[in-house]
């Protein structure tokens, strides 16, 4: 069967635009996405007959979506409500399963690795609306993701972009200040730890009201959305307004980046950053326990309570948060087999190179796989 049978394994959803820049869904095979974004580029239009976006129902009201999705479970009250989706046709590696939320204001989703996972959730946690505590300790729990005043992805319609994990909020305007796309120090009202965040776009409106007097005046309103779903409102903001981060600054966002890819992943205990000046800047993990850490092979000694020796080689020791060091890995799987260790002397050792240096502060990668299939 061999080419004719080529659909039958995996493939992926994907979206493009022609040449006449209209928004197309695909699906094909993983390693063909670019290829077919290309090809999608010579053509003007493609006409598909359709009959119409999805409503999917909430009880009282409707959201649309250009998606393929399944509504599972939904409960209300009040202004607030909780739903289990399924989406049929996630584009690019998106998670397809997910529980969105609506309460006090707020507006969240949270992915998980099956659907069967999602249900048991949703039964554990949608009475409570405490689900920010709750799913996180559930099983096949992945992200939760917290949108505020921005669209989940899944409810783009029409030819919507997608940025990220929300749609391009419609009826947003460039400003000459805050531009999408760019990045700005944004700091609290109290002028707590400002935080870096990316520009979505700008809404200006204008709303009637009195003075002091009681005269009518006319309040003008500029609001600034953030890529986290936040937002700045510069006329009841007064006091540290966000600033455009300068190219002297753009260092923070590397030490960040690295932070978090080499330091909190465990791939690295140290990282450095060379200013133009001559400064430098030096990021490390320091721990005062001496139990080694590095991914490999450690030849030890080990004597145990019953008063018995053991020498031998302990081979592919990875640090997880689990067991963070050999020794601690050692005595459990000894305390595992009923032969519970005295001490343990560290004979030789053969790391790994590229390893992980230590066992970083995030769960296991296994458990984050964003398939949802």
């Amino acid at each position: 069967m061999g080419e004719n049978n080529r659909f039958s394994s995996g493939y992926t959803f994907s979206e493009g635009r022609t040449g006449g820049d209209q928004l197309v869904e695909f699906t094909c095979r993983p390693e063909e996405v670019e290829q077919v974004k290309e090809f999608l580029k010579i053509i003007r239009t493609i006409d598909i007959p359709t009959t119409g976006r999805v409503a999917v129902g909430h009880g009282g009201y409707s959201q649309y979506t250009r998606y393929n999705i399944t509504q599972h479970k939904y409960a209300a009250g009040g202004q607030a409500y909780i739903e289990v989706l399924e989406i049929k046709n996630p584009p690019d590696g998106r998670c397809g399963i997910v529980i969105n939320e609506y309460h006090n204001g707020d507006s969240v989703f949270t992915e998980w690795h099956t659907l069967e996972h999602a249900l048991e959730a949703y039964e554990k946690g949608w009475g409570s609306w405490k689900t920010d505590k709750v799913f996180p300790t559930l099983k096949g729990f992945v992200r939760r993701v917290i949108c505020n005043v921005l669209t989940p992805w899944f409810y783009a319609i029409g030819d919507e972009e997608l940025v990220g994990d929300y749609t391009f909020p419609r009826g947003l305007q460039d400003d000459v200040v805050y531009r999408f796309g760019r990045k700005f120090v944004v700091s609290d009202r109290d002028g707590g730890t400002p935080e870096i965040k990316t520009c979505m776009g700008t809404c200006f409106y204008t709303e009637k009201g009195t003075d002091g007097y009681g005269r009518e005046k006319k309040y003008y309103h500029r609001f600034v959305y953030w890529d986290d779903g936040s937002f700045f409102d510069a006329h009841n903001y007064t006091s540290n307004p966000p600033y455009p981060l300068e190219e002297s600054e753009l260092w923070i966002m590397e030490a960040i980046c690295q932070f978090k890819k080499e330091i909190l992943t465990g791939n690295k205990k140290r990282f450095t950053i060379n200013f133009i000046g001559g400064g430098t800047f030096v990021g490390s993990f320091q721990n005062k326990s001496r139990a080694p850490r590095a991914e490999g092979d450690y030849c030890v000694d080990a004597t145990f309570k019953d008063g018995t020796k053991d020498r031998g080689w302990v081979e592919n020791f990875k640090p997880t948060q689990e067991n963070p060091n050999v020794i601690g890995y050692i005595s459990k799987k000894c305390d595992s087999q009923g032969r519970p260790i005295e001490s343990i002397k560290i004979l030789d050792s053969k790391t790994k190179k590229g390893g992980k240096k230590w066992s970083g502060v995030f769960r296991s990668k296994k458990s984050l796989s964003l398939n949802c299939s």
